[in-house]
Protein backbone atom coordinates (compact mmCIF):
# COMPACT_ATOMS: atom_id res chain seq x y z
CA UNK A 1 0.00 0.00 0.00
CA UNK A 2 2.68 2.38 1.17
CA UNK A 3 4.67 2.11 -2.42
CA UNK A 4 1.13 1.97 -4.33
CA UNK A 5 0.43 5.31 -2.89
CA UNK A 6 3.51 6.98 -4.02
CA UNK A 7 3.57 5.26 -7.25
CA UNK A 8 0.21 6.75 -7.65
CA UNK A 9 1.13 9.77 -7.34
CA UNK A 10 3.62 9.57 -9.74
CA UNK A 11 1.40 8.42 -12.28
CA UNK A 12 -0.67 11.43 -11.24
CA UNK A 13 1.73 13.73 -11.63
CA UNK A 14 2.57 12.64 -15.43
CA UNK A 15 -1.36 12.96 -16.24
CA UNK A 16 -0.50 16.64 -14.93
CA UNK A 17 2.37 17.23 -17.09
CA UNK A 18 0.44 15.95 -20.02
CA UNK A 19 -2.31 18.29 -19.37
CA UNK A 20 0.21 21.35 -19.13
CA UNK A 21 2.04 20.92 -21.84
CA UNK A 22 -1.22 20.83 -24.40
CA UNK A 23 -1.32 25.02 -23.20
CA UNK A 24 0.79 27.78 -24.52
CA UNK A 25 4.14 28.36 -22.15
CA UNK A 26 2.55 31.52 -20.99
CA UNK A 27 -0.78 29.81 -20.04
CA UNK A 28 0.62 27.26 -18.23
CA UNK A 29 -0.34 28.07 -14.20
CA UNK A 30 -3.88 26.71 -12.74
CA UNK A 31 -4.62 27.32 -9.44
CA UNK A 32 -7.00 24.41 -7.92
CA UNK A 33 -8.76 25.51 -4.58
CA UNK A 34 -9.54 22.55 -2.45
CA UNK A 35 -11.29 24.46 0.20
CA UNK A 36 -11.09 27.43 2.45
CA UNK A 37 -8.64 26.90 5.26
CA UNK A 38 -8.57 30.24 6.92
CA UNK A 39 -10.53 33.23 6.92
CA UNK A 40 -10.23 35.71 9.82
CA UNK A 41 -11.03 39.91 9.08
CA UNK A 42 -8.81 40.47 6.17
CA UNK A 43 -6.82 37.32 6.85
CA UNK A 44 -7.63 34.85 4.00
CA UNK A 45 -5.73 31.47 3.25
CA UNK A 46 -6.86 28.65 1.35
CA UNK A 47 -5.44 25.22 0.49
CA UNK A 48 -4.79 26.19 -3.02
CA UNK A 49 -2.68 24.35 -5.25
CA UNK A 50 -0.24 25.84 -7.91
CA UNK A 51 0.04 23.49 -10.99
CA UNK A 52 2.65 25.18 -13.20
CA UNK A 53 6.34 23.83 -14.55
CA UNK A 54 8.05 24.58 -11.53
CA UNK A 55 5.41 22.47 -9.15
CA UNK A 56 5.20 19.54 -12.00
CA UNK A 57 9.02 19.13 -11.96
CA UNK A 58 9.53 19.01 -8.25
CA UNK A 59 6.50 16.72 -7.87
CA UNK A 60 7.58 14.45 -10.55
CA UNK A 61 11.24 14.12 -8.92
CA UNK A 62 9.47 13.79 -5.26
CA UNK A 63 7.22 11.11 -6.06
CA UNK A 64 9.32 9.41 -9.05
CA UNK A 65 12.39 9.15 -6.91
CA UNK A 66 10.56 8.59 -3.63
CA UNK A 67 8.78 5.42 -4.80
CA UNK A 68 11.78 3.80 -6.31
CA UNK A 69 13.35 4.26 -2.55
CA UNK A 70 9.78 2.84 -1.60
CA UNK A 71 10.39 -0.10 -3.75
CA UNK A 72 13.89 -0.59 -2.85
CA UNK A 73 12.88 -0.03 1.24
CA UNK A 74 10.63 -3.11 0.96
CA UNK A 75 13.79 -5.54 0.47
CA UNK A 76 15.80 -3.16 2.82
CA UNK A 77 13.71 -3.13 5.85
CA UNK A 78 12.73 -6.43 5.39
CA UNK A 79 12.37 -8.23 8.94
CA UNK A 80 12.34 -5.03 11.02
CA UNK A 81 9.27 -5.04 14.01
CA UNK A 82 8.89 -2.05 13.12
CA UNK A 83 7.94 -2.30 8.95
CA UNK A 84 4.21 -0.91 9.14
CA UNK A 85 5.48 2.32 11.24
CA UNK A 86 8.73 2.97 8.65
CA UNK A 87 6.06 3.11 5.31
CA UNK A 88 3.90 5.19 7.49
CA UNK A 89 6.64 7.26 7.93
CA UNK A 90 7.97 7.17 4.72
CA UNK A 91 4.36 7.93 3.07
CA UNK A 92 3.70 11.20 5.06
CA UNK A 93 7.54 12.35 4.24
CA UNK A 94 6.49 11.87 0.26
CA UNK A 95 3.03 13.91 1.29
CA UNK A 96 4.35 16.93 3.13
CA UNK A 97 7.21 17.04 0.94
CA UNK A 98 4.37 17.65 -2.32
CA UNK A 99 2.04 19.69 -0.25
CA UNK A 100 5.18 22.02 -0.20
CA UNK A 101 6.27 22.29 -3.73
CA UNK A 102 2.64 22.44 -4.81
CA UNK A 103 1.03 24.91 -2.28
CA UNK A 104 0.30 28.39 -4.04
CA UNK A 105 0.72 30.81 -0.60
CA UNK A 106 3.47 30.99 1.60
CA UNK A 107 1.30 29.57 4.95
CA UNK A 108 0.70 26.43 3.22
CA UNK A 109 4.30 26.01 2.20
CA UNK A 110 5.22 26.51 5.66
CA UNK A 111 2.81 23.44 6.74
CA UNK A 112 4.68 21.15 4.33
CA UNK A 113 7.84 22.79 5.36
CA UNK A 114 7.42 22.28 8.49
CA UNK A 115 5.73 18.71 8.20
CA UNK A 116 9.24 17.42 6.47
CA UNK A 117 11.17 18.53 9.25
CA UNK A 118 8.98 16.70 11.60
CA UNK A 119 9.16 13.35 9.20
CA UNK A 120 13.37 13.71 8.98
CA UNK A 121 12.83 13.46 13.03
CA UNK A 122 11.07 10.76 12.64
CA UNK A 123 12.79 8.83 10.14
CA UNK A 124 16.37 9.71 11.18
CA UNK A 125 15.62 8.70 14.97
CA UNK A 126 13.89 5.51 13.62
CA UNK A 127 15.90 3.07 15.30
CA UNK A 128 15.50 5.28 18.36
CA UNK A 129 16.91 2.64 21.07
CA UNK A 130 20.07 3.49 19.56
CA UNK A 131 20.92 6.59 21.27
CA UNK A 132 23.32 8.07 18.24
CA UNK A 133 20.18 8.29 16.38
CA UNK A 134 17.91 9.50 18.69
CA UNK A 135 20.47 12.20 19.41
CA UNK A 136 20.66 12.75 15.01
CA UNK A 137 17.38 13.31 15.03
CA UNK A 138 16.93 15.46 17.82
CA UNK A 139 20.23 17.86 16.29
CA UNK A 140 18.52 17.70 12.67
CA UNK A 141 15.36 19.31 14.67
CA UNK A 142 16.74 21.56 16.78
CA UNK A 143 19.15 22.96 13.94
CA UNK A 144 16.41 23.53 11.30
CA UNK A 145 14.01 25.44 13.82
CA UNK A 146 16.96 28.22 13.67
CA UNK A 147 16.49 28.91 9.91
CA UNK A 148 12.59 27.86 10.27
CA UNK A 149 12.39 30.85 12.91
CA UNK A 150 13.65 33.52 10.81
CA UNK A 151 11.38 32.07 7.96
CA UNK A 152 8.65 32.57 9.69
CA UNK A 153 9.15 36.38 10.54
CA UNK A 154 9.75 36.66 7.23
CA UNK A 155 6.61 35.47 5.99
CA UNK A 156 4.82 37.43 8.45
CA UNK A 157 6.65 40.87 7.41
CA UNK A 158 5.74 39.56 3.93
CA UNK A 159 1.54 39.78 5.00
CA UNK A 160 2.75 43.13 7.06
CA UNK A 161 3.40 44.60 3.70
CA UNK A 162 1.88 43.06 1.25
CA UNK A 163 -1.34 42.13 3.24
CA UNK A 164 -1.80 38.49 1.56
CA UNK A 165 0.14 35.46 1.09
CA UNK A 166 -0.52 34.32 -1.83
CA UNK A 167 2.11 34.18 -4.69
CA UNK A 168 0.80 35.97 -7.01
CA UNK A 169 -0.43 38.58 -4.74
CA UNK A 170 2.91 38.53 -3.53
CA UNK A 171 5.19 38.78 -6.37
CA UNK A 172 3.39 41.45 -8.32
CA UNK A 173 3.45 43.47 -5.23
CA UNK A 174 5.65 46.41 -5.36
CA UNK A 175 5.62 46.67 -1.48
CA UNK A 176 8.19 44.30 -1.17
CA UNK A 177 11.34 46.16 -2.86
CA UNK A 178 14.68 47.68 -1.91
CA UNK A 179 15.67 46.98 2.01
CA UNK A 180 12.38 45.58 2.57
CA UNK A 181 13.01 42.95 0.08
CA UNK A 182 16.43 42.56 1.05
CA UNK A 183 14.78 41.72 4.81
CA UNK A 184 12.69 39.53 3.46
CA UNK A 185 14.69 37.51 1.22
CA UNK A 186 16.95 36.78 3.72
CA UNK A 187 14.89 35.77 6.24
CA UNK A 188 13.44 33.14 3.39
CA UNK A 189 17.74 32.44 2.68
CA UNK A 190 17.77 31.45 6.11
CA UNK A 191 15.03 28.97 6.19
CA UNK A 192 16.49 27.48 3.41
CA UNK A 193 20.15 27.55 4.34
CA UNK A 194 18.57 25.47 7.97
CA UNK A 195 16.42 23.02 5.40
CA UNK A 196 18.85 22.37 2.77
CA UNK A 197 22.45 22.37 5.00
CA UNK A 198 24.32 25.29 4.25
CA UNK A 199 27.36 26.70 5.84
CA UNK A 200 26.68 27.51 9.10
CA UNK A 201 23.62 25.55 9.50
CA UNK A 202 24.92 22.42 7.82
CA UNK A 203 26.00 20.44 10.78
CA UNK A 204 23.16 18.36 10.68
CA UNK A 205 22.67 16.38 7.53
CA UNK A 206 26.08 14.56 8.41
CA UNK A 207 24.64 13.22 11.67
CA UNK A 208 21.32 12.60 9.72
CA UNK A 209 23.54 9.12 8.19
CA UNK A 210 22.50 7.10 11.64
CA UNK A 211 18.87 6.99 10.09
CA UNK A 212 17.92 3.88 7.80
CA UNK A 213 19.73 4.02 4.25
CA UNK A 214 16.18 4.51 2.20
CA UNK A 215 15.57 7.89 4.58
CA UNK A 216 19.04 9.01 3.67
CA UNK A 217 18.82 8.56 0.00
CA UNK A 218 14.68 10.21 0.32
CA UNK A 219 16.24 12.86 2.31
CA UNK A 220 18.69 13.76 0.10
CA UNK A 221 17.94 13.01 -3.36
CA UNK A 222 14.26 14.09 -3.23
CA UNK A 223 12.39 15.77 -0.21
CA UNK A 224 13.51 18.19 2.82
CA UNK A 225 17.30 18.80 1.40
CA UNK A 226 15.98 20.03 -1.50
CA UNK A 227 13.12 22.28 0.06
CA UNK A 228 15.95 25.37 0.12
CA UNK A 229 16.56 25.78 -3.28
CA UNK A 230 12.91 25.24 -4.64
CA UNK A 231 12.21 28.73 -2.19
CA UNK A 232 14.91 29.90 -3.57
CA UNK A 233 13.75 29.71 -7.29
CA UNK A 234 10.30 30.07 -6.37
CA UNK A 235 10.42 33.33 -4.41
CA UNK A 236 12.93 34.23 -7.01
CA UNK A 237 10.81 37.85 -7.84
CA UNK A 238 11.75 39.00 -3.98
CA UNK A 239 15.67 37.94 -4.07
CA UNK A 240 15.75 39.95 -7.40
CA UNK A 241 14.26 42.86 -5.81
CA UNK A 242 17.09 43.17 -3.49
CA UNK A 243 20.46 44.42 -4.20
CA UNK A 244 22.34 42.13 -2.23
CA UNK A 245 20.16 38.93 -1.16
CA UNK A 246 21.44 36.84 -4.62
CA UNK A 247 24.64 37.56 -3.89
CA UNK A 248 24.74 36.46 -0.28
CA UNK A 249 22.71 33.11 -1.70
CA UNK A 250 26.05 32.85 -4.36
CA UNK A 251 28.68 33.47 -1.61
CA UNK A 252 27.14 30.84 0.87
CA UNK A 253 26.40 28.59 -2.17
CA UNK A 254 29.88 28.23 -3.21
CA UNK A 255 31.69 28.52 0.19
CA UNK A 256 29.53 25.51 1.44
CA UNK A 257 30.43 23.67 -2.11
CA UNK A 258 34.41 24.24 -1.06
CA UNK A 259 34.05 23.23 2.18
CA UNK A 260 31.87 20.29 2.06
CA UNK A 261 34.21 18.73 -0.94
CA UNK A 262 37.28 19.48 1.47
CA UNK A 263 35.25 17.37 4.23
CA UNK A 264 34.28 14.55 2.35
CA UNK A 265 38.04 14.03 1.73
CA UNK A 266 38.43 12.68 5.00
CA UNK A 267 35.06 10.54 5.84
CA UNK A 268 35.92 6.67 6.29
CA UNK A 269 31.83 6.29 6.79
CA UNK A 270 30.26 5.41 3.30
CA UNK A 271 27.29 7.61 4.33
CA UNK A 272 28.89 10.35 5.67
CA UNK A 273 31.46 11.07 2.40
CA UNK A 274 28.01 10.69 0.30
CA UNK A 275 26.39 13.83 3.16
CA UNK A 276 29.19 15.98 2.51
CA UNK A 277 28.56 15.36 -1.20
CA UNK A 278 25.19 16.18 -0.79
CA UNK A 279 25.98 19.56 1.30
CA UNK A 280 28.16 20.73 -1.46
CA UNK A 281 26.14 19.86 -4.69
CA UNK A 282 23.14 21.74 -3.04
CA UNK A 283 25.70 24.35 -2.64
CA UNK A 284 26.46 24.29 -6.42
CA UNK A 285 22.25 24.59 -6.87
CA UNK A 286 22.69 27.69 -4.80
CA UNK A 287 25.46 29.25 -6.44
CA UNK A 288 23.60 28.85 -9.70
CA UNK A 289 20.39 30.71 -8.31
CA UNK A 290 22.62 33.37 -7.34
CA UNK A 291 23.91 34.04 -10.10
CA UNK A 292 20.26 34.41 -11.58
CA UNK A 293 20.45 30.78 -13.26
CA UNK A 294 16.97 29.18 -12.00
CA UNK A 295 16.68 27.05 -14.69
CA UNK A 296 20.11 25.37 -14.10
CA UNK A 297 19.71 24.95 -10.61
CA UNK A 298 16.87 23.20 -10.75
CA UNK A 299 18.27 20.73 -13.55
CA UNK A 300 21.13 19.95 -11.11
CA UNK A 301 18.43 19.07 -8.97
CA UNK A 302 16.98 16.75 -10.89
CA UNK A 303 20.09 15.11 -11.94
CA UNK A 304 21.50 15.18 -8.60
CA UNK A 305 18.20 13.25 -7.46
CA UNK A 306 18.96 10.63 -9.86
CA UNK A 307 22.36 9.85 -9.09
CA UNK A 308 22.66 10.74 -5.51
CA UNK A 309 19.25 8.25 -4.68
CA UNK A 310 21.84 5.57 -6.98
CA UNK A 311 24.69 6.03 -4.61
CA UNK A 312 22.84 6.24 -1.31
CA UNK A 313 20.81 2.88 -2.44
CA UNK A 314 24.21 1.46 -3.71
CA UNK A 315 25.68 2.55 0.29
CA UNK A 316 22.29 0.33 1.59
CA UNK A 317 23.44 -2.59 -1.01
CA UNK A 318 26.67 -2.52 0.68
CA UNK A 319 25.85 -2.44 4.01
CA UNK A 320 23.24 -5.16 3.12
CA UNK A 321 26.29 -7.34 1.81
CA UNK A 322 28.37 -6.72 4.59
CA UNK A 323 26.78 -7.50 7.70
CA UNK A 324 25.95 -2.91 8.04
CA UNK A 325 29.85 -2.53 7.73
CA UNK A 326 30.32 0.95 6.67
CA UNK A 327 34.39 1.85 7.33
CA UNK A 328 35.57 2.03 3.25
CA UNK A 329 38.80 1.02 4.50
CA UNK A 330 37.54 -1.87 5.38
CA UNK A 331 35.78 -2.68 2.56
CA UNK A 332 37.55 -3.21 -1.14
CA UNK A 333 37.01 -5.66 -3.91
CA UNK A 334 33.13 -5.33 -4.05
CA UNK A 335 32.75 -4.88 -7.83
CA UNK A 336 33.21 -9.13 -8.11
CA UNK A 337 30.68 -10.09 -5.26
CA UNK A 338 27.94 -7.24 -5.84
CA UNK A 339 28.44 -6.49 -9.39
CA UNK A 340 24.96 -5.35 -9.68
CA UNK A 341 25.60 -2.85 -7.19
CA UNK A 342 29.12 -1.93 -8.72
CA UNK A 343 27.72 -1.22 -12.09
CA UNK A 344 24.93 1.15 -10.55
CA UNK A 345 26.99 2.79 -8.32
CA UNK A 346 30.05 3.61 -11.19
CA UNK A 347 27.51 5.69 -13.11
CA UNK A 348 26.38 7.59 -10.13
CA UNK A 349 30.18 8.00 -9.63
CA UNK A 350 30.67 9.48 -13.60
CA UNK A 351 27.72 11.20 -12.86
CA UNK A 352 28.45 13.19 -9.85
CA UNK A 353 32.24 13.76 -11.51
CA UNK A 354 31.21 15.31 -14.20
CA UNK A 355 31.68 12.73 -17.04
CA UNK A 356 30.05 13.28 -20.31
CA UNK A 357 27.13 11.89 -21.17
CA UNK A 358 26.41 11.51 -17.93
CA UNK A 359 23.59 13.88 -16.57
CA UNK A 360 26.04 15.55 -13.73
CA UNK A 361 28.20 17.01 -16.61
CA UNK A 362 25.45 18.40 -18.37
CA UNK A 363 23.76 20.18 -15.35
CA UNK A 364 27.51 21.18 -13.57
CA UNK A 365 28.79 22.43 -17.18
CA UNK A 366 25.60 24.78 -17.37
CA UNK A 367 26.30 26.63 -14.00
CA UNK A 368 29.82 26.73 -14.70
CA UNK A 369 29.43 28.17 -18.07
CA UNK A 370 26.98 30.95 -16.69
CA UNK A 371 29.66 31.93 -14.12
CA UNK A 372 32.25 32.31 -16.69
CA UNK A 373 30.35 34.25 -19.60
CA UNK A 374 28.85 36.48 -16.48
CA UNK A 375 32.18 37.66 -16.04
CA UNK A 376 32.54 35.96 -12.39
CA UNK A 377 35.94 34.77 -13.26
CA UNK A 378 36.98 34.00 -9.56
CA UNK A 379 33.76 32.46 -8.63
CA UNK A 380 34.10 30.37 -11.96
CA UNK A 381 37.50 29.19 -10.81
CA UNK A 382 36.29 28.65 -7.19
CA UNK A 383 33.54 26.73 -9.04
CA UNK A 384 36.22 24.21 -11.20
CA UNK A 385 37.85 23.59 -7.54
CA UNK A 386 34.63 22.21 -6.17
CA UNK A 387 33.94 20.14 -9.49
CA UNK A 388 37.48 18.82 -9.03
CA UNK A 389 37.47 18.25 -5.35
CA UNK A 390 33.96 16.19 -6.17
CA UNK A 391 35.62 13.67 -8.55
CA UNK A 392 38.65 13.43 -6.30
CA UNK A 393 36.42 12.63 -3.40
CA UNK A 394 34.07 9.88 -5.06
CA UNK A 395 36.84 8.30 -6.86
CA UNK A 396 38.54 7.30 -3.59
CA UNK A 397 35.14 5.83 -2.12
CA UNK A 398 34.21 3.74 -5.24
CA UNK A 399 38.13 2.96 -5.54
CA UNK A 400 38.54 1.73 -1.82
CA UNK A 401 35.13 0.50 -1.75
CA UNK A 402 35.05 -1.81 -5.28
CA UNK A 403 38.54 -2.06 -6.34
CA UNK A 404 41.42 -3.68 -4.82
CA UNK A 405 41.72 -6.43 -2.66
CA UNK A 406 39.11 -7.30 0.03
CA UNK A 407 39.87 -6.08 3.27
CA UNK A 408 36.61 -6.99 5.47
CA UNK A 409 36.02 -10.10 7.26
CA UNK A 410 32.47 -11.15 6.28
CA UNK A 411 31.48 -12.54 2.88
CA UNK A 412 29.99 -10.14 1.02
CA UNK A 413 26.74 -11.16 -1.39
CA UNK A 414 24.68 -9.02 -3.86
CA UNK A 415 21.21 -7.41 -2.95
CA UNK A 416 17.66 -8.94 -3.60
CA UNK A 417 16.06 -7.86 -6.69
CA UNK A 418 13.52 -5.40 -4.81
CA UNK A 419 16.85 -3.31 -4.06
CA UNK A 420 18.93 -4.01 -6.94
CA UNK A 421 16.01 -3.08 -9.43
CA UNK A 422 15.13 0.57 -8.37
CA UNK A 423 19.29 0.96 -8.73
CA UNK A 424 19.21 -0.18 -12.26
CA UNK A 425 16.65 2.37 -13.02
CA UNK A 426 17.88 5.05 -11.33
CA UNK A 427 21.41 4.23 -12.60
CA UNK A 428 19.92 4.41 -15.84
CA UNK A 429 18.46 7.62 -15.30
CA UNK A 430 21.67 9.06 -13.80
CA UNK A 431 22.77 8.46 -17.63
CA UNK A 432 20.67 9.33 -19.69
CA UNK A 433 19.08 12.26 -17.54
CA UNK A 434 21.11 14.90 -19.32
CA UNK A 435 18.99 14.99 -22.49
CA UNK A 436 16.27 17.15 -20.01
CA UNK A 437 18.96 19.88 -20.55
CA UNK A 438 21.75 19.37 -23.46
CA UNK A 439 22.12 23.54 -23.91
CA UNK A 440 21.59 26.10 -21.20
CA UNK A 441 18.94 27.67 -23.82
CA UNK A 442 17.81 24.58 -25.86
CA UNK A 443 17.38 22.18 -22.93
CA UNK A 444 13.95 20.70 -22.92
CA UNK A 445 14.26 21.46 -19.13
CA UNK A 446 15.22 25.06 -19.51
CA UNK A 447 12.76 25.51 -22.01
CA UNK A 448 9.89 24.14 -20.02
CA UNK A 449 10.66 26.31 -16.90
CA UNK A 450 11.02 29.65 -19.09
CA UNK A 451 7.76 30.69 -17.99
CA UNK A 452 8.38 30.62 -14.07
CA UNK A 453 12.41 30.75 -14.02
CA UNK A 454 12.88 34.02 -17.12
CA UNK A 455 14.51 33.35 -20.04
CA UNK A 456 18.27 32.22 -20.15
CA UNK A 457 21.01 34.55 -19.07
CA UNK A 458 23.04 37.49 -21.07
CA UNK A 459 26.76 36.34 -22.01
CA UNK A 460 29.36 38.99 -21.29
CA UNK A 461 32.14 36.93 -23.32
CA UNK A 462 34.08 34.61 -21.93
CA UNK A 463 35.45 31.57 -23.00
CA UNK A 464 33.82 29.90 -26.36
CA UNK A 465 31.77 26.53 -25.37
CA UNK A 466 34.25 24.56 -26.39
CA UNK A 467 36.74 25.44 -24.30
CA UNK A 468 34.34 25.62 -21.04
CA UNK A 469 33.79 21.78 -21.66
CA UNK A 470 37.27 20.87 -22.44
CA UNK A 471 38.60 22.88 -19.32
CA UNK A 472 35.43 20.84 -17.40
CA UNK A 473 35.76 17.51 -18.58
CA UNK A 474 39.48 17.67 -17.96
CA UNK A 475 39.19 19.31 -14.32
CA UNK A 476 37.26 15.92 -13.79
CA UNK A 477 39.31 13.61 -15.19
CA UNK A 478 42.37 14.84 -13.28
CA UNK A 479 40.31 14.70 -9.72
CA UNK A 480 39.50 10.98 -10.94
CA UNK A 481 43.14 10.14 -11.90
CA UNK A 482 44.35 10.99 -8.52
CA UNK A 483 42.11 9.25 -6.48
CA UNK A 484 43.33 6.43 -8.95
CA UNK A 485 46.89 6.81 -8.14
CA UNK A 486 46.61 7.22 -4.58
CA UNK A 487 44.05 5.10 -3.53
CA UNK A 488 43.52 2.24 -7.17
CA UNK A 489 46.60 2.08 -8.54
CA UNK A 490 48.45 0.12 -6.08
CA UNK A 491 51.43 1.87 -6.48
CA UNK A 492 50.84 4.32 -3.30
CA UNK A 493 50.20 3.52 0.47
CA UNK A 494 47.75 5.43 1.14
CA UNK A 495 47.27 4.12 4.81
CA UNK A 496 50.72 5.87 5.28
CA UNK A 497 49.02 8.88 4.12
CA UNK A 498 46.95 8.36 6.71
CA UNK A 499 49.53 8.21 9.23
CA UNK A 500 51.80 10.89 8.24
CA UNK A 501 48.91 13.63 8.05
CA UNK A 502 46.76 12.76 11.22
CA UNK A 503 46.36 15.88 11.90
CA UNK A 504 45.55 17.25 8.57
CA UNK A 505 42.50 14.37 8.18
CA UNK A 506 41.19 15.07 11.54
CA UNK A 507 40.13 18.30 10.71
CA UNK A 508 38.51 17.67 7.94
CA UNK A 509 37.18 14.78 9.37
CA UNK A 510 35.39 16.98 11.85
CA UNK A 511 34.60 19.47 9.12
CA UNK A 512 37.29 21.84 10.42
CA UNK A 513 35.73 21.22 13.43
CA UNK A 514 32.45 23.67 12.97
CA UNK A 515 30.68 21.25 15.11
CA UNK A 516 33.14 21.36 18.35
CA UNK A 517 33.06 24.96 18.12
CA UNK A 518 29.34 25.32 18.19
CA UNK A 519 29.66 22.43 20.86
CA UNK A 520 31.94 24.97 22.87
CA UNK A 521 30.00 27.81 22.22
CA UNK A 522 26.57 27.42 22.46
CA UNK A 523 25.77 23.79 23.24
CA UNK A 524 28.47 23.06 26.96
CA UNK A 525 27.22 27.04 27.74
CA UNK A 526 23.45 26.33 27.12
CA UNK A 527 23.98 22.83 29.03
CA UNK A 528 25.55 24.56 31.83
CA UNK A 529 22.37 27.67 31.79
CA UNK A 530 19.70 24.56 31.75
CA UNK A 531 21.90 23.22 34.94
CA UNK A 532 21.71 26.07 36.79
CA UNK A 533 18.30 27.06 35.80
CA UNK A 534 17.37 23.40 37.01
CA UNK A 535 19.56 22.73 39.87
CA UNK A 536 19.61 25.87 41.52
CA UNK A 537 16.75 28.54 40.29
CA UNK A 538 14.66 25.71 39.66
CA UNK A 539 14.99 23.94 43.15
CA UNK A 540 16.55 26.14 45.47
CA UNK A 541 14.74 29.55 44.63
CA UNK A 542 11.40 28.69 42.81
CA UNK A 543 11.04 25.19 45.18
CA UNK A 544 13.15 26.85 47.54
CA UNK A 545 10.03 29.57 47.86
CA UNK A 546 7.42 27.06 47.71
CA UNK A 547 8.53 24.98 50.48
CA UNK A 548 9.43 27.75 52.65
CA UNK A 549 6.03 28.77 52.63
CA UNK A 550 4.72 25.34 53.05
CA UNK A 551 7.33 25.09 55.99
CA UNK A 552 5.86 28.32 57.61
CA UNK A 553 2.07 26.91 57.52
CA UNK A 554 3.08 23.61 58.65
CA UNK A 555 4.53 25.83 61.95
CA UNK A 556 1.52 27.70 62.23
CA UNK A 557 -0.06 24.58 62.42
CA UNK A 558 1.40 22.95 64.55
CA UNK A 559 1.18 26.11 66.84
CA UNK A 560 -2.77 26.16 66.25
CA UNK A 561 -2.76 22.29 67.09
CA UNK A 562 -1.84 22.76 70.77
CA UNK A 563 -5.16 25.20 71.03
CA UNK A 564 -7.34 22.70 70.09
CA UNK A 565 -7.12 20.24 73.17
CA UNK A 566 -10.51 18.73 73.19
CA UNK A 567 -11.56 19.56 76.63
CA UNK A 568 -14.59 22.39 77.30
CA UNK A 569 -13.40 23.17 80.10
CA UNK A 570 -10.04 24.94 78.17
CA UNK A 571 -12.52 26.26 75.70
CA UNK A 572 -14.64 27.34 78.69
CA UNK A 573 -11.39 29.27 80.26
CA UNK A 574 -10.37 30.57 77.12
CA UNK A 575 -13.74 32.46 76.84
CA UNK A 576 -13.76 33.49 80.14
CA UNK A 577 -10.44 35.19 79.95
CA UNK A 578 -11.16 36.75 76.22
CA UNK A 579 -14.75 38.04 77.99
CA UNK A 580 -12.64 39.31 80.89
CA UNK A 581 -9.81 40.87 78.18
CA UNK A 582 -12.74 42.88 76.66
CA UNK A 583 -14.23 44.22 79.97
CA UNK A 584 -10.55 45.47 80.69
CA UNK A 585 -10.30 47.37 77.26
CA UNK A 586 -13.60 48.91 77.90
CA UNK A 587 -12.89 49.67 81.36
CA UNK A 588 -10.14 51.59 80.03
CA UNK A 589 -11.79 53.32 77.20
CA UNK A 590 -13.68 54.86 79.74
Amino acid sequence: LGVATVAGSFAVSVLVLVDLLAFGAEERTHLVEVYRWIASGSFEVPVQLRVDPLSVVMALTVSGVGALIHVYSVGYMHGDPRYARFFAYLNLFVFFMLTLVLADNFLLMFVGWEGVGLCSYLLIGFWFERPAAADAAKKAFIVTRIGDTAMLIGIALIFVHVGSLGFGDVFGHRAISGTTATIVALLLFAGAVGKSAQVPLHTWLPDAMEGPTPVSALIHAATMVTAGVYLVVRTHPIFEASDVALTVVLVVGLVTAIYAGTAALAQDDFKRVLAYSTISQLGYMFFAAGMGAYAAAIFLLVAHAFFKAVMFLGAGSVMHGLHDETDVTRMGGLRRAMPLTFATFVLGWLAISGIPPFSGFFAKDQILAVANETGRTLAWIAALAGAFLTALYMSRLAFLAFFGEPRHEHRPHESPPAMTVPMLVLGGLALVGGVLGLTATGGLLPRFLEPVSGGPHEAHGGLPEWALIAISVATALLGIALAWYVYGSGRFDWAALRVRFAGGKRFLERGWYLDDAYGAVLVTPGKAVSAFSAYVVDQRVVDGAVNGMGRLFATLAAAGRRVQTGYVRNYALAFLLGVVAILLYVAVRL
